[in-house]
């Protein structure tokens, strides 16, 4: 692929390393080498990568080292991609794969009729350093050879020292008139052009002879003045200028790649921009296109003026010749009018008659119309009534069955309601049955809890009461009499004794308790000791 963006100079450029050559190459058409730098890094890096789209040569300690594939081929090209190893190996030389478009000006180009000349050419190149399997004629070593031998600038110089000599050697060989040919053309612009110069109208125009041209040169001399007469065969010498001048440049592209072939470089394409004549030279052109062209604007203005004579002559006649028609047209025309009035007059009389004739037979259709539509709204009346008759019965007949149909449904459905209640119901009274069984055992625990708080309470209310006296009944008769008499005497005899005295009466009814080995107790409330009714508890 060529970059659209030509470049009049060619040559080698440092660049930081490998991953910024798509960027730099982009930016400088004149790069076609770039030398990349080692990336700095802490540790040393034991890989590096080539960008696609340029031809790598790698170095080893300064020397070239060649790349080896897995089929044990060697080539002084390595592939884009990454490749692994050691610091001191490293990209020495990217040499971009694009083609370029070298550009130069060739100024003091003499032609055949020694006439100076400016051409402009650009010349698309390439370097050939793909594999001769997938590019016939080219070598990877024309890489190598290129950088070391060849290099940008030197192939510069060589491009501009070719160009020149081709390009003036190019110039000598057509006259000024023909050095606008000169241009590269397709190969079927090439063959339109032939085909035109080589055509039957073409070989009929150039092989007429002098005398016959001058028989028919005032047969054809309106034609001339309207078409140009020197249009065609002005288009029939350009088509030979560029045949000559496609010939030419193909020649100088052969030219060119047998001198740059050997040296690894391929001319793809010659390309001639542009070309300038001296401005006395375009000047002169110029004018004899001018002179041409006023002379056939003079000869058409002298015709025009006699067409405009002719013209309005012939308008005045036909004025005349307009003015008796319209005399003679306007008379028929009168005698027509008479013609069409008396026509007019019968056709009125006769479509009075048919309208009178018509309104008859419509009374007539219009009653018999009436009648049979009487009678058809009469069958259609007494068909709908029995339509209706029988629909209604049926509707009748129908709406019963479906009564009877949704009664019992609505039976069948209240007994299966019935028997889904009565079974709900007898799950109700089983779960509410369980759960009774469930909760009685918690019931009865929860009624002996409360049985003994109220135990409790009355023991506290014992215990707080001073007129109760809890006494053992397994300590024998004698100890009982004695606490229920102490009892029973307490309150009455309480002053005929003193404190030693009552304390050692207490001790003793202890003593006579515990000796008796029984934890019964009675208790004594109050003045009923003698009734000796009482409320036990364990000890």
């Amino acid at each position: 692929m060529a970059n659209p963006n030509p470049t009049t100079s060619l040559y080698c450029r440092d660049i930081p390393d490998a991953g910024v050559a798509n960027t730099v190459f982009g930016s400088d058409t004149s790069i076609m080498v770039a030398r990349p730098g080692k990336t700095c890094c802490a540790f040393p890096l034991f890989w590096f990568t080539i960008p696609e789209g340029f031809y790598a040569l790698v170095t080893k300690h300064g020397a070239h080292q060649p790349y080896v594939d897995s089929n044990g081929k060697s080539s002084p090209v390595w592939p884009s991609g990454m490749h692994l190893g050691p610091p001191w190996l490293k990209v020495s030389h990217l040499v971009t794969k694009q083609s370029i478009l070298f550009n130069t000006q060739i100024k003091g180009c003499k032609t055949k009729d020694n006439v100076t000349v400016l051409i402009d050419v650009s010349i698309v190149l390439r370097v050939m350093g793909d594999d001769p399997e997938t590019r016939p004629g080219d070598d990877p070593q024309n890489v190598y050879k290129f950088v070391h031998e060849v290099t940008p600038v030197g192939l510069q110089v060589q491009l501009q020292d070719a160009q020149a000599e081709a390009v003036r050697t190019l110039a000598r060989s057509v006259y000024h008139t023909e050095v606008f040919g000169l241009r590269n053309v397709s190969h079927s612009e090439l063959e339109g052009v032939q085909e035109k110069l080589f055509s039957q109208e073409a070989m009929d125009r150039v092989g007429f002879d002098h005398m016959e041209r001058v028989s028919e040169g005032e047969a054809n001399q309106e034609e001339k003045d309207v078409m140009g007469e020197h249009d065609y065969y002005d288009s029939l010498e350009a088509g030979f200028n560029v045949e000559a001048g496609a010939s030419v440049a193909d020649a100088m592209k052969v030219r060119l790649n047998r001198q740059f072939n050997p040296q690894g470089m391929e001319i793809l394409d010659v390309i001639i921009k542009d070309i300038k004549l001296p401005d006395t030279i375009q000047s002169q052109m110029s004018q004899k296109t001018m002179v041409i062209s006023q002379n056939a604007m003079q000869r058409m203005q002298q015709k025009h003026a006699m067409l405009s004579l002719i013209q309005e002559e012939e308008i005045k006649t036909l004025n005349q010749t307009h003015e008796e028609q319209k005399k003679e047209l306007i008379e028929d025309g009168v005698y027509e009018i008479m013609m069409e009035k008396y026509r007019l007059m019968q056709l009125q009389s006769e479509g009075d008659r048919q309208l009178e004739k018509i309104a008859t037979q419509m009374k007539i259709d219009v009653e018999l119309v009436g009648v049979e539509s009487g009678l058809t709204v009469q069958r259609i009346q007494d068909e709908t009534k029995l339509e209706t008759e029988k629909l209604r019965e049926q509707s009748v007949a129908d709406s019963n069955v479906e009564v009877a149909k949704a009664k019992a449904e609505v039976d069948v459905i209240y007994a299966d309601g019935h028997l889904e209640s009565a079974k709900n119901i007898a799950k109700a009274e089983k779960v509410a049955f369980e759960a009774e069984g469930i909760s009685a055992p918690l019931n009865r625990k929860q009624n002996d809890h409360i049985t003994f708080i109220h135990k409790l309470r009355a023991q506290q209310a014992l215990a707080e009461n001073d007129k109760v006296v809890i006494t053992g009944t397994g300590g024998g008769n004698l100890a009982n009499a004695l606490l229920q008499a102490d009892a029973a005497l307490k309150e009455s005899y309480s002053q005929q004794y003193t404190v030693d005295d009552h304390k050692s009466r207490e001790a003793i009814l202890t003593e006579l308790a515990i000796a008796s080995g029984k934890g019964d107790v009675r208790i004594l409330v109050g003045s009923c000791a003698k009734s000796a009714v009482d409320k036990s508890v364990n000890d």
